[in-house]
């Protein structure tokens, strides 16, 4: 496994909890935490994100609760997932609020902890308010995520690694 693919074990899980389990020690073995090396961090999010075949929700919620934003723009994920996420037929609630109802956080992802739950929706609900705050917009952090996407592939040596565009050549 390379440390790009360090996400490969998680493919089998089906709940947050599963992969918060092993998000840590799966990116430790990689050499990939942020302490070991902040650039191989940022590629494996950024590989994650763009090649992982979980759904869309999952690999947003997996990277609200496990990802230090001190390490990583949570900004980017949301640019990349959010037109998925947003499609499917129960899509996320935009605030807070509206998340946490009388039954709790209104996630499309299983946890058995109410608090974590209701801890992604709140944290996605803060990037949300967030960029519409700052006036970007989804689509900046959409194109600003395909351009670090683009720049680590290359510097990777990645083909077309899952991402439609841009259009991604091998390194020779």
């Amino acid at each position: 496994m390379t440390d790009l693919r360090w996400y490969l074990p998680l493919e089998q899980c089906r709940s947050l909890d599963a992969i918060r389990r092993r998000w840590h020690p799966l990116l430790e073995q990689a050499a990939s935490l942020p302490h070991q090396d902040p650039v191989r961090h940022h590629d494996a999010l950024l590989a994650f994100i763009g090649m992982s075949a979980l759904s869309p929700h999952l690999k947003l919620a997996a990277l609200l609760a496990c990802v230090d934003s001190g390490g990583f723009d949570l900004r980017l994920a949301l640019g990349a997932l959010d037109d998925q996420v947003r499609a499917s037929r129960a899509p996320w609630p935009g605030s807070v609020h509206g998340a946490v109802a009388g039954n709790g956080p209104a996630m499309q992802v299983a946890s058995t902890r109410d608090w974590l739950g209701a801890f992604v929706v709140g944290r996605l609900a803060g990037l949300r308010d967030g960029m519409q705050g700052d006036g970007a917009g989804v689509a900046h952090w959409k194109a600003e995520y395909r351009r670090r996407y683009a720049e680590m592939a290359l510097r990777r040596g990645l083909a077309d690694a899952g991402l439609p565009a841009p259009r991604l050549t091998r390194i020779k």
